[in-house]
């Protein structure tokens, strides 16, 4: 199984290197686009394969592309950070390393504090919807990048974490039945298992809580019998705005609507049956998040619009059909495989699963040992800023009483103490919180100025 995961995934990526442009790869320090490029270094060394079509070193050349946050904001794109709001700030240094490792050419975009406050209107505009983290922005100023050293096209790591399970919200859904495939794996007693399980999403809760989402969607039982008591739809809907945010109208108008029935619908019936009765969890989760949040979140404001804002294609060799059909049809055991460490507390239970292991094996010959045994990080920007720093600043002046009252849905009381919060004196979980509520706020604001939209009226 994982030599045939590296033979689609060789193919995959030499099918991508097929262009009559130049071809880079955007790189960091994670797995997936650390594989890509190990890749296409390998293909281009070892198989004669161009990168694209060009002149002279860059046709033979592989040629890497990384952001680097501002050090001073506590986060730094180039390495990585958990999903607990601890920063690292590694991730540029881990890409160069591997950049080294690979024998590439390695440019990276440096993001301070004010390059991402001046881009923020444009990055808004261009991906057309609202995002609870400023990733997006440094994802649009990166794309400038390969532009700038004539590239139009480059490879991206998309995909990866929905096909072979990268995200530590899957771990529950993984423990919620039996994995077969597993030769005396992870026994349980039924009993046991809902202990483990309940467990693990109330680590999952508390992740989210830290780092300024809800947890409130976790204790509801609409979807139980729809997706199988998967709670990987609750992780989906984490950073939901609250009803309190919104105008008493709109409260009254869709205060009642289920918000978990709109994961639920965005699922045909024919596979709602195959999750009910045929899917095992983990694959269920992986299918729910990838038909929703990697097709209209991440390949939409962390891919395609911010790049094609700069006239960038990207190409993302992990969704390719053949790769993924493949992927899909692993066992479990083969994304999220069970090696135990010994301390099973709930909080470190993680530990005892190392996730994306079929592509790890896949592509071990290609990555640097770092990468091999480092675990997941997802790709987000700093959410803490000083008062009176340029991020302040581009919201209060965005987020005013009159802009906000021009929506015509919010509830502007309400705003304005989200803003105090956001740059006040409380927890640090307060601050996350009230911060990516009113970054979608002056999101919506933007796209109202942009796009000449009047006041919501009911009905």
């Amino acid at each position: 199984m994982i030599a045939h995961t590296r033979r689609l995934l060789l193919e995959a990526v030499r099918i991508r290197l097929r262009a009559d442009v130049p071809v880079g790869i955007y790189l960091s320090g994670g797995i997936d686009s650390s594989a890509v490029a190990g890749i296409a270094a390998h293909l281009v060394k070892e198989e004669g394969v161009s990168m694209g079509k060009s002149e002279g070193e860059t046709a033979d050349k592989v040629c890497c592309f990384t952001i680097g946050f501002d050090e001073t904001s506590g986060f730094d794109e180039s390495g990585e950070s958990e999903l607990n709001s601890q920063v690292d700030t590694e991730f540029a240094v881990i890409a160069q390393r591997t950049a080294e490792f690979l024998g590439v050419k390695f440019l990276k975009k440096h993001m301070d504090e004010s390059t991402l406050a001046d881009n923020f209107e444009d990055a808004v505009y261009h991906i057309e919807h609202h995002n609870n983290d400023l990733n997006f922005v440094g994802k649009y100023a990166l794309s400038e990048l390969p532009r700038q050293h004539g590239y139009k096209v480059v490879l991206t790591g998309e995909g990866a974490d929905e096909h072979f399970a990268g995200y530590p919200l899957y771990l529950p859904d993984y423990l919620r039945e039996e994995d077969k495939a597993v030769a005396g794996g992870l026994a349980m007693t039924s009993g046991k298992r809902e202990q483990v399980v309940s467990e693990q999403d109330q680590v999952i809760k508390n992740m989210y809580e830290g780092i300024g989402g809800t947890s409130r969607y976790f204790d509801e039982t609409s979807l139980k019998n729809q997706l199988n008591g998967i709670s990987t739809p609750a992780s989906m809907m984490a950073f939901t705005p609250p009803l309190s945010m919104f105008s008493r109208s709109i409260q009254e108008q869709y205060g009642s609507i289920d918000i978990l029935s709109t994961v639920s619908n965005n699922i045909d019936e024919e596979t709602k049956s195959k999750i009910q009765t045929q899917w095992h969890p983990l694959h269920s989760a992986l299918y729910t998040w990838g038909k929703g949040h990697l097709t209209n979140q991440f390949l939409s404001c962390l891919g395609d619009r911010v790049e094609m804002a700069h006239s960038v294609e990207a190409r993302t060799p992990f969704l390719d059909h053949r790769l993924t059909e493949y992927v899909n049809g692993l066992p479990p055991s083969m994304k999220l495989r069970y090696s135990p460490t010994g301390d099973h507390s709930p909080e470190n239970l993680k530990a005892d699963f190392i996730e994306k292991y079929a592509l790890r094996e896949a592509t071990k010959e290609f990555i640097t040992p770092e990468i091999y045994t480092r675990r997941k990080h997802p790709y987000t920007a700093p959410t803490t800023y000083p008062v009176d720093g340029p991020v302040h600043k581009l919201l209060v002046r965005l987020v005013n009483k009159e802009n906000v009252e021009n929506l015509g849905f919010l509830d502007w009381t309400t705003i304005h103490h989200l803003l105090r919060q956001a740059f006040g004196d409380g927890s640090a979980e307060e601050r996350t919180k009230g911060f990516r509520l009113c970054l979608c706020v002056a999101e919506w604001i933007v796209l109202a100025k942009r796009f000449n939209i009047g006041p919501a009226s009911r009905g």
